[in-house]
This record gives structure tokens, sequence and C-alpha cells, in this order.
């Protein structure tokens, strides 16, 4: 029987927490309250997802260790995949939740309190669920009046991949191949899309037989007329004759993943949707050779756009970013005028979506950054799909 255990070794974890302390330090933060999830696990292991109550990760100049502030029954979550040191995964009562009359940030800003007397404390103020009355809540219990803006801070610790990230992504990459086919074929005419949906699923879960999956986020995968839409799931119809249906979806391995997307189409294609492809394959290989360790984000952005907007297409979306813990995490963006420079052992998923008031089609890789060059880590054809109509 499968047991949990630490997805990574305690050296590493710590080297994290290190990165994330100097970091602080030129920050002028003392105190750093990690609220997101995805950097939460990044820090501590904790690979719970319980992201819909309050729950922090608190990084301090002085302790050793983070400390990990979550709900009472979800400590159980937490032991057999942290790091911490004993006694540094702390609970807060099951009274809290739910109740009119009390709120998680009391004891979560009590604990701040007994850990720092600093009031130079840092949040990551854009993390799930933390609006701008819990915000108020835990500025007033903890007698402060400001936090220090901590975005982005840990995303940039995450930038470069250590070998066993990359070795993870480069698991969830052959499980995404696999997923990815799995759901092309099951498209017919007449197949319900809930039924194509539940095959790529289960090729999600399952994984490979040496390789397990896990489950991530659902896939997208909106049909004609809707294909258009970037962020859409299935209906429960069936399909129909020239029905276009842009998947994107991602393998995950200990949360981290590998994006894939690719085009199908039922029936013979119309003529614009084949001058897309055309379009986008252009800009894709065209971005694809740029990047490369030296070069700029921005400019992996121009090369896409020289090869790709002569064909007259509109496209006003990025064309990538970068990938790892839960999907995107922050770590760079490929668009025009970002001077990040690219690195060895970024991992950037390379996604062209056109998603305009007329036109729908994506197509992306994840791309590895090696040492002279990038490499993608699927091997499902870079092809416009199509499959049997009427």
């Amino acid at each position: 029987m499968g047991v949990a255990m630490q997805a990574f070794t305690t050296d590493e974890f710590r080297r994290r927490v290190a990165g994330t302390k100097r970091l602080m330090a030129e920050a002028g933060i003392d105190a750093l309250l990690v609220l997101s999830e995805p950097n939460i696990f990044y820090l501590t292991g904790y690979e719970g997802f319980s992201d819909y109550v309050p729950q922090l990760a608190l990084v301090t100049a002085d302790d050793d260790a983070p400390w990990l502030i979550l709900r009472e029954m979800d400590v159980a979550c937490a032991t057999p995949t942290c790091w911490l040191p004993e006694g540094h995964t702390v609970p807060y009562a099951e009274k809290f939740i739910g109740s009119r009359d009390r709120t998680p940030w009391e004891p979560i800003a009590d604990f701040i309190a007994a850990k720092t007397k600093s009031r130079r404390l840092g949040v990551e103020f854009s993390a799930k669920g933390f609006g701008v009355k819990e915000h108020a809540t835990l500025l007033r219990h903890l007698k402060i009046e400001s936090f220090i803006d901590g975005d982005g801070l840990i995303s940039k610790v995450k930038r470069i991949k250590s070998e066993q990230e990359l070795k993870y992504i480069g698991e969830a990459a052959k499980v995404v191949d696999r997923a990815m086919m799995r759901g092309v074929e099951k498209i017919a005419v007449g197949v319900r899309q809930a039924d194509v949906a539940a095959t790529v699923m289960e090729a999600l879960c399952a994984g490979t037989p040496e390789i397990p999956g896990s489950p991530g986020r659902p896939p997208t995968m909106a049909p004609a007329p809707l294909s258009n839409a970037p962020h859409l799931k299935w209906t429960d119809g069936p399909y129909l004759d020239g029905t276009q249906t842009n998947f994107e979806m991602g393998g995950f391995r200990h949360r981290y993943c590998c994006g894939l997307s690719r085009t199908v189409y039922l029936g013979k294609p119309p003529e614009k949707l084949t001058r897309t492809h055309a379009a986008v394959m252009d800009g894709f290989e065209a971005a694809f050779a740029m990047m490369k360790p030296g070069n700029t984000c921005g400019a992996v952005a121009d090369a896409f756009h020289k090869a790709f907007d002569p064909h007259g297409i509109r496209k006003e979306s990025r064309i990538g970013y970068s990938i790892g813990i839960d999907w995107a995490d922050g770590g760079a963006t490929l668009q025009r005028g970002d001077t990040m420079v690219i690195e060895p052992n970024m991992m950037l998923h390379l996604i062209v979506g056109i998603w305009e008031p007329d036109d729908g089609y994506v197509f992306s890789e994840t791309v590895r950054i090696d040492a002279d060059a990038g490499r993608s880590l699927t091997t499902v054809p870079r092809t416009l799909f199509v499959r049997p109509g009427s």
C-alpha cells in the first residue's frame, strides 16, 4: 500500500527557505505571511488542498524552519508530507470555522504576535481568500498600521527549478501525453462531451504504468460554438459534425504541472481554421527557437509576432509563462517588453491561444530550458487533429 512521504529532501526545503529569507531581508521584511497554497507547499511540503479556509506558513528571520498554521483537522494532511520539525505544525480550533462571531484570523494573529515582535511584516496580498475583511482583521489583532507587500517574492525563488522539480515535471509530461491522445481518440460524432472528459480525467489520474497521475486541474475543452472561450469545461451534450474542441490540460506529479494544448476538429476543417493553424505553427516555432539562455522573455514574444502577425490573425494575449506548482507559478511571462532573462532550468508553458470574438484555437507545449536551448517535454504531434465527421 502506498504511503505519502516528502516529495523533496529536507535539504532542498531548507535551501528554499534560505532563498526566501534572503529576499525578505532585501525587502526589509522580518516575518513573511505566506498565504498562497502553492507557496506553502513549496516551503513546507504540505500537499493538502484546503485553501478554502484560512491557513499560512510563517517565515521569520530568526527561526530555522517555517511555522505551518492550519485548521485542526488538516494537521493530519501535513504530517505525511511535511519536513518541518516537531511543533512547527500549529492547529487552530474547529470552533473558528463557520462561526459568525469568530474568525480563524484571530488565533492566527495571536500566534504571529507570539513569534515576532517586529512590525515589518510581509503578506502575499493577492493570495486566494485574503480579501479586505481578512486584511483588516489581521491588522487590528496585530495592532499594526500596514503590511509590506510580499507578492511575487517566492516566485523569484521558484523561477529556477531544481533537478527533482524538473524530474517531476518530466514525469507529468508522460502523463499528459497519454491523456491528450486518449481524449483526441475518444472524440466522435454522437459521443457525449462528458464521456470524453471522463476519459481524459481517468488518464490524468491513472498516469502510466510507471508514473501515477494526479487529478490536478480538470481540462478545458469547450466545443464550438464556444471554442473561443479559453476556460470553460464541457457540457452534457453530444459532439456534432463540424465541432471544434480546444483541449488544454495538465499532467501533475506532486502538484508539479506539465501543460499541453491541441485543437481537434470533427469533419472537414474550414479554410479559416487551417490558416489559423498554419499561422500558429509559424509563430510557435519562431518563439520556440528563441527560448534559450540569454534571451529575454520579450525577445521570445517579438519573434512570435514577427512570424505570426503577417498572417492577419488577431491575438492580444501573452504567449506563455513560468509553470510549476499547480500550473502557472509567476516566475516569468512571455510578452512584449518583458526584460526578464531566460536562464537554464526554467520551465515555461509556451501557449498560443487565439481567444478572439470570432476565432478560437489553442496549441501549447511545456518547455524546459537546457544549457543552450529549449526542449519540449511532450511528444504529441504538432498538428491540427482532424477526426471523422458524419
